[in-house]
């Protein structure tokens, strides 16, 4: 017997069962003939299933499966002899007797689903099957012959779904169709679907938006503080329910929560040691994954990590992603490396198709540099757009409608949505994900509802052949792992190996995000250079006791900036796809928790600076900049986060021009003043900007002075050169000792570049042009066709020149305004140096806004790279994924996030744009590159707010060109988004005055770090404790000689620490992976785009 499904001991391989025997036991008899009846009445509803495999004899296997789905009413089909619906192997709903497999104007059958049989098509040089389905009615027919059908199905890789393109009946009753698929490609023999009951477990959940239409506090206030009341109290009541949750910038908040009770706290401690009360993902967030870096993410991980950890001993070992729009490669591997053994997404493109291929399972490997190390199994949740809301729905039981006269109905309904869904997997496990937005604001009504239903389908399992009872996740995945082990030869899961989701295709092309809200992506990017900055800072004072905190004032201090980094990386956060009051939430959060941190950072510095008990004052305010005096010094200090020594440039606002710098040594500093022109992203409003040159040591702070000085020879002001429109065809070149830039004198515009290092000559011609909006929105960009020109005229550029920089500034006219909405200054700095930090770069900043209506702003650089359709953007800042100009899409669908930069290459030149917030970057033609730098559709698109944004906005990209080489753009991508940190002291009357009191430079570690490693975090984790973590900036083949295993030794690593233990972590340090068997020389290999973590005491 085998119930519902054909048994493979018959020979016609379509009976359900062959014989029925049973010994009659002690109650044997009547369930004997109850089962009788059931088989009997079963095979009549469902007697169409039969397996859609079949190998020839020469030993190739045909799976013809993915062609049924008995949740469609099955696939329609028009010809001469009439209109058809066909479901091939399975019923198909329109026939009306429920058992054909293919029946003519919804009456006459065309053959029954359960007698099929193959046979080998016999077309030269052509693969495929032959299926023919008999035993259909014989209305009509002549010699009492039955209908029937044959379908020759050609094998076509490309037909994801069947094309049907030839339709006629020969003999009469014998209908012939034509048709291609890939589901007649002969495979390797893939595994039966065990013989079994269909198990479907029921997690309920909710999702709770960290921001979007409300606030937070708003959304915590109205929401989920009932959320989490009503969970706490409905699972207390039976110990059957179960309930997941996942951001932790919630959960934090009630269990902090003067109004929760510690009844509340005590009853949800023993929820979760009952595995009643589920962490998934366990982040503060579920965060946004196109446009955070992906040390944003760990920092975010993190912070709900150790939350859960010290409160709870719990270690989350499940991702969750279920909202993000698009997916992305780093997510597995975080995941992996975070301790998780699956992963779990919704939104992505062609989920229909995954679902009939039943690929919506797989092996996912985010990085093939890590191969296994970032392996991790996926799963794509089925359904609609957002399927992890089909289920709440379908039982949305807030107002507990369900009673015994009604429960029939709706354990029907839920037995209709299972069924309709089971075939999309390799096993018979099914997630029926049971919650959505802000769900179970009333838990006991929701759980009353459904307690009914499932236990209405728990008494009639026998009869239904489904099986429920509520779940967690932990339980659904364990069953799957078993089955998939349990099934004959196992089951295989595709590998998807460093792939990702983007860009998600909803109707629109969700492809507007990765730009939208440039104002709030600056900030939110701001944000983690000084959190990242500021945490090591004060990590180094507490680690070397020079840095008190016994009260923990400081750490308090910092904590703000902690949880508006982490809420500003939720999907609806950083991607700028919230209400206006919400975004102004996050700003305002972030700009309170940068100054917080940054007086962290100056107490930390100051303490450093302190002598024989004088100890400086410093501001990360420009005020004394702003006001320096006649015989004034203003000294500086600045701070330098990264693991490496650096060379760079520092640009600060000052009130006059007759400045000039030297450093604690009183020597000078190369500097020039050039005028302001509002392009510099820092909110200081000033008549100059001042330029210098320094030089700072791996994590190190020096002294610098400011002072006025009289003397016109130790002046150095830009010369100007006044505005003109050019008309001539004389170019203007800016140069230094590594680039050309040559200008055109006809367009204004840049129009070559030459690396004279590198011996690169390359033609980029740089224009910004603007995409009108035909139905953009938040997340949707949808242009009303291909870019066009802000104006015909040329650019008013004004030319500033000196020793130090060339800058040119460009006033871009506007046909669709009364005045310019797009500024940009291009600086090239010269030096002397043979610093590569110096060298095969320009910087763009922009000014742009106010943009009118339905206006979409690019920058684009048009070279003569042969670039052939290719190039990279990166994922998350982490990894670069090669992209392919794709012709059967759109514009829109060709574009891709751009977290740190994106590039375009040929076999001798390379064109890299770094940016300092994440944008949307495409390549349309070739030798093109793209970057959208800021956006006003004032329209909606259907899926959320609309954007309407009315900014004015200064992004700012680094341009770097150089030969083929990944090295330039790592390096830069770092020193242009983890800049010098400025800190500001009071005005004093001489270098030596300052000098005499303070100490005016320290460094922290011994030496730099390999230049292919970063030093990602140094956290103090308190009682002694620090997390350190480590990454390899390369790929495997990126480059030969960075791209190498590089050992680090972590003892000599620090000044004055000596490390007394080291523990190898997870990636969040909530779970040991390795105890170092030498803790006084801990010296650890680190290979091509490994991130490792420790946690180390001094």
């Amino acid at each position: 017997i085998n119930f519902c499904e054909s048994v493979m001991e018959c020979n016609d391989g379509v009976s359900g069962y062959f014989w029925l025997f049973m010994k009659m036991m002690s109650r044997g008899i009547i369930h004997t003939f109850a089962l009788l009846l059931s088989v009997v009445a079963l095979g009549v509803v469902r007697g169409g299933l039969v397996p859609c495999t079949w190998k020839d004899p020469q030993g190739n296997f045909y799976d013809l499966s993915p062609l049924t789905d008995c949740a469609r009413v099955g696939y329609s089909v028009s010809g001469a002899p009439g209109d058809f619906a066909i479901n091939f192997c399975e019923s198909v709903k329109e026939c009306n007797d429920g058992v054909s497999a293919i029946c003519q104007d919804g009456s006459y059958d065309a053959g029954f689903a359960s007698n099929i049989s193959f046979s080998i098509l016999n077309e030269a040089g052509q693969k495929g099957v032959v299926l023919t389905v008999a035993g259909g009615t014989n209305d009509g027919c002549p010699n009492n012959r039955d209908r029937s059908s044959v379908f020759n199905i050609l094998c076509d890789p490309t037909a994801h779904q069947p094309v049907i393109n030839v339709v006629s009946e020969n003999p009469i009753c014998q209908y012939n169709f034509n048709v291609k698929s890939a589901s007649a490609c002969p495979t390797t023999p893939g595994p039966q679907k065990q013989n079994c009951p269909l198990h479907v477990w029921l997690v309920p959940h909710t999702h709770d938006d960290v921001g979007w239409l409300w606030t937070i506090d708003e959304y915590y206030q109205q929401a989920v503080k009932y959320i989490l009341d009503t969970a706490v109290e409905a699972l207390t009541a039976n110990p059957a329910r179960r309930f997941m949750y996942v951001e932790q910038a919630y959960f934090w908040r009630w269990w902090t929560d003067s109004n929760t009770s510690d009844a509340q706290r005590a009853a949800l401690k023993l929820l979760v040691k009952n595995k009643q009360f589920d962490f998934v993902l366990g982040g503060w967030t579920m965060p946004d994954e196109a446009c955070t870096t992906y040390g944003s993410e760990v920092d975010q991980l993190t912070l709900g990590h150790q939350f859960l950890l010290e409160n709870f001993d719990f270690t989350p070992t499940k991702g969750w992603q279920i909202d993000p729009f698009g997916a992305s490669s780093v997510t597995p591997t975080l995941s992996k490396l975070a301790g998780f053994d699956v992963q779990l997404i919704d939104r992505v493109t062609n989920k229909g198709e995954m679902q009939s291929n039943q690929r919506l399972q797989f092996e996912w490997q985010g990085s093939p540099s890590l191969g296994a190390k970032s392996q991790i199994f996926g799963e794509i949740m089925g359904g609609g757009g957002a399927g992890y809301c089909d289920w709440f729905g379908a039982f949305q039981f807030s107002d507990d409608p369900v009673n015994s006269t009604n429960v029939g109905v709706w354990a029907q309904k839920f037995l209709d949505m299972a069924n309709s869904r089971k075939a999309w997997y390799q096993t018979n496990n099914l997630l029926a994900a049971w919650g959505c937005d802000f769900a179970f604001q009333n838990a006991n009504n929701m759980f009353h509802s459904m307690d009914q239903v499932v236990a209405y389908l728990q008494a009639n399992e026998a009869n239904t052949g489904v099986y429920v009872k509520y779940a967690t996740l932990n339980d659904y995945w364990d069953a799957v792992f078993a089955s998939s082990k349990a099934s004959p030869n196992n089951v295989s899961y595709p590998l998807n190996v460093g792939g990702d989701f983007f860009g998600y295709d909803d109707s629109l092309w969700w492809t507007g995000y990765f730009t939208s809200r440039v104002e709030l992506k600056g900030v939110v990017r701001k944000g983690e250079s000084v959190g990242r900055a500021m945490e090591t800072l004060y990590s180094v004072g507490v680690s070397q006791g020079v840095l008190k905190d016994q009260n923990s004032n400081y750490l308090n201090q910092l904590i703000p900036l902690r949880l508006a980094n982490a809420d500003a990386t939720h999907h609806d956060g950083v991607s700028g796809t919230s209400n206006p009051d919400v975004v102004l939430m996050y700003q305002n959060d972030l700009l309170d928790g940068i100054s917080s941190a940054n007086s962290v950072g100056a107490a930390s510095l100051s303490e450093f600076m302190t002598q024989k008990g004088n100890s400086p004052y410093l501001s990360s305010s420009f005020t004394s900049l702003l006001t320096l005096g006649n015989n004034s010094v203003v000294p500086l200090v600045l701070f330098n986060s990264l693991g490496w020594s650096r060379s760079d440039f520092v640009n600060v606002p000052v009130n006059r021009k007759d400045v000039r710098v030297v450093d604690s040594q009183k020597r000078p500093v190369p500097f020039q003043v050039n005028p302001a022109f509002k392009v510099d992203d820092d909110n200081v409003t000033s008549s100059y900007r001042l330029y210098f040159n320094i030089n700072l040591p791996a994590m190190s702070f020096a002294t610098y002075f400011v002072m006025q000085t009289s003397n016109v020879d130790e002046q150095c002001v830009g010369e100007i050169t006044e505005p003109s429109s050019s008309s001539d065809d004389d170019n203007v070149v800016h140069e230094n000792e590594a680039l050309a830039l040559t200008f055109s004198g006809k367009t204004g515009r840049l129009a070559h570049v030459t690396n004279k290092i590198k011996n690169v000559d390359v033609i980029i011609k740089q224009d910004v042009v603007q995409y009108i909006s035909a139905h953009s929105g938040a997340y949707a960009f949808t242009p009303k066709g291909p870019a066009e020109p802000l104006s015909a005229r040329p650019p008013v550029n004004t030319v500033v020149k000196g020793p130090l920089l060339s800058e040119t500034y460009s006033v871009f006219p506007c046909d669709d305004a009364s005045s310019s909405f797009v500024k940009q200054s291009i600086r090239l700095f010269n030096t002397n140096t043979t610093s590569p930090d110096l060298q095969n770069y320009f910087d763009i900043h922009f000014q742009l806004g106010v943009l009118p209506s339905h206006h979409e702003i690019v920058t684009r650089f048009s070279t003569d790279i042969k670039s052939a359709g290719t190039y990279a953007t990166d994922d998350n800042g982490f990894e670069f994924q090669q992209r392919v100009y794709q012709y059967d899409l759109n514009i829109q669908g060709n574009y891709y996030p751009m977290v740190y930069a994106s590039y375009i290459r040929d076999a001798s030149a390379q064109l890299s744009l770094i940016g300092e917030r994440s944008h949307g970057a495409a390549s349309l033609q070739p030798g093109e590159l793209e970057v959208m730098v800021h956006r006003n559709p004032d329209m909606g698109d259907g899926f959320g707010p609309g954007l309407t944004d009315t900014d004015i906005v200064q992004p700012s990209l680094r341009v770097v060109a150089s030969s083929p080489s990944a090295v330039p753009v790592h390096r830069h991508s770092y020193l242009f988004n983890f800049p010098v940190r400025v800190f500001v002291g009071k005005a004093v009357a001489s270098v030596d005055a300052f000098t005499s009191l303070y100490a005016t430079s320290a460094q922290f570690l011994s030496k730099d770090l390999p230049q292919n490693i970063h030093l990602l975090t140094f956290n103090f984790l308190g009682a002694n404790k620090y997390i350190l973590r480590l990454t390899h900036l390369f790929s495997v083949d990126e480059d030969t000689a960075q791209a190498q295993p590089v050992q680090v030794d972590l003892a000599s690593l620090f000044v004055k620490l000596t490390i007394s233990s080291v523990v190898e972590t997870t990636l969040s340090a909530n779970n040991k992976v390795q105890q170092s068997a030498t803790p006084s020389s801990p010296v650890i290999t680190i290979y091509p785009k490994e991130i490792r973590t420790f946690v180390i005491s001094f």
